[in-house]
């Protein structure tokens, strides 16, 4: 079934990542049609209307256990948005040209488990702020595999709010990012959690999206964007990304 923005063009009650770089969504975004070709198909277990925040294709609940593959993702805000859900895989998927007042990441997770993200391609994904790749929210025991990343503002792969126990593992990164290839952030002041176990190893890395080079992880970020607080990182008690090595500067 194709996915029109006519029908998803709303504003998503989530916390924005823009909050996590320093930013904040102010304006829903300019829609556009998503291009012949490319669409999201298929009724999946457990797809549901997209809330606000102009996704195209949305799954809240449900039984699991079935893969995302072979489909083309842009002219939207953003893309993929898994909630309350486990045992999902995401492969040989193309994100691209997402962008928007409200983007916040091409797959955005919340509140899910035994998520696999691999695969895939994601680029020139932008919006007011920083923008992420994939964004996981209170979610654990998750791999992200062997996908390339390139031109996206913000940091590429995002965690928040206890969120453990993640891999990211075999992907390219070039000219992607602000302050790391992988980072944590959270709202700790107002009672967010501190991931644990996670860990970054044997990737390929380039330049972040300024063309400088940036660290590969950051975690126990707090601060910025509307907090009031200035941006400081290292804010847990014990590291919660870890990186184990292997990784290859491009």
């Amino acid at each position: 079934m194709t996915v029109l923005a006519s029908s998803i063009a709303l504003v998503l009650g989530l916390a924005a990542p823009g909050q996590a770089s320093g930013t904040q969504a102010q304006a829903p975004p300019s829609l556009g049609v998503v291009p012949s070709g490319w669409v999201t198909a298929a009724k999946y277990p457990g797809q549901v209307k997209c809330p606000k925040g102009d996704y195209q294709l949305c799954i809240d609940g449900g039984p699991g256990g079935f893969t995302i593959s072979g489909k083309k993702f842009s002219g939207h805000a953003n893309a993929i948005l898994l909630r309350n859900v486990k045992n999902i895989t995401i492969s040989g998927n193309d994100f691209r040209n997402l962008s928007g007042s409200t983007g916040y990441a091409a797959i955005h997770v919340k509140n899910s488990s035994r998520i696999v993200i691999k695969k895939n391609t994601f680029s020139r994904l932008r919006n007011g702020g920083m923008m992420h790749g994939v964004y996981l929210v209170k979610t654990s025991g998750s791999s992200i595999t062997g996908n390339k990343f390139s031109s996206i503002t913000g940091d590429p792969v995002r965690i928040r709010d206890g969120s453990s126990n993640n891999v990211v593992s075999g992907n390219t990164f070039t000219k992607s990012g602000r302050y790391a290839m992988f980072s944590e952030w959270g709202r700790l002041e107002q009672g967010e959690t501190c991931g644990r176990g996670n860990t970054f190893k044997s990737n390929r890395y380039g330049t972040g999206y300024s063309g400088k080079k940036i660290s590969l992880i950051k975690w126990g970020g707090r601060g910025g964007g509307s907090t009031g607080l200035p941006l400081t990182w290292g804010k847990c008690n014990k590291a919660s990304i870890v990186n184990r090595g292997g990784n290859t500067r491009i």
